[in-house]
């Protein structure tokens, strides 16, 4: 049974030969919840997602709690040992071998992380790759990755990453590179595979449209700092972090997408 409690971050700081990058940072993620970190680029994002996945280089200091499901981590760790998280990535094609089948890829991992048979990995597989929206997952397991657009890379490195089962999954950017429709189908994949009865989702992008339409909560990050925190509702309709005002002004003037209407049916999604 999954800890309510979630992944909890208290006064996470991080600096180099004393210059400090992340300041204070507090970072909950409840179970089942889904929650955006938001910011700009050079905000400290991918150093909050580094800390949290134990990826730090030794020449950071790092400082502050890390708790997952109630227990306390250390904030080095070896890449891929970090309990309970799993993690998906912007660039699904660095992450695939383009000269090797996935099945080939994907099922020695899954039969590992599970402790299971081949064969039963190869049901494992497929009923991930179904969920994450795949009708016809065995021709995607006997695909190269070079065969797939870039929207289904990312969604075969989610099934993957959920093969885990974590208590929380982090998306680090993981529609930024992609097209609008290819965008929506890797957004309903990470609806579907987070959320309530499910593991807590930390969805990283600088893209608000995006983080309103899937999450239930926001925390902003400037300059290494938490600037503002709480529902996306609240956020989005009363920014007070400049950042966010600004992407919310730039919204109703129509240079951006307008956030999506929370709770908005979602979209078919084709393989």
């Amino acid at each position: 049974m999954r800890s309510a409690t979630g992944v909890d971050v208290r006064e996470l700081e991080v600096s180099v030969a004393g210059r400090p990058l992340l300041q204070g940072v507090d970072l909950q993620v409840p179970h089942g919840r889904r929650v955006a970190l938001l910011g700009a680029s050079g905000s400290g994002k991918s150093l909050t997602v580094l800390a949290l996945l134990g990826l730090l280089g030794q020449q950071l200091d790092v400082q502050g709690s890390l708790r997952v499901a109630g227990r306390e981590l250390p904030w080095r760790q070896a890449p891929g040992r970090r309990p309970g998280m799993a993690a998906v990535f912007q660039d699904s094609q660095a992450a695939l071998n383009p000269v090797v089948r996935l099945d080939r890829q994907l099922l020695p991992a899954v039969a590992r992380r599970r402790r299971i048979s081949a064969a039963a990995a190869v049901r494992v597989m497929a009923e991930l790759l179904h969920e994450v929206g795949f009708e016809d997952p065995e021709r995607i397991l006997g695909a190269h990755p070079s065969q797939l657009s870039g929207g289904q890379r990312q969604r075969v490195c989610l099934a993957l990453a959920m093969a885990a089962s974590p208590d929380l999954l982090v998306a680090d950017e993981p529609t930024t590179a992609l097209d609008m429709i290819s965008q929506r189908h890797v957004v309903e994949a990470l609806r579907r595979c987070t959320g309530p009865g499910r593991g807590g989702l930390l969805f990283v992008t600088h893209d608000l449209s995006v983080a309103a339409d899937l999450c239930d909560d926001v925390v902003v990050l400037e300059r290494g700092r938490v600037v503002e925190a709480g529902p996306v509702q609240q956020v989005v309709g009363s920014p007070q972090a400049p950042f966010i005002a600004a992407l919310v002004d730039a919204a109703r003037a129509g240079l951006l997408p307008a956030p999506a209407p929370l709770g908005a049916a979602p979209l078919g999604v084709a393989s």
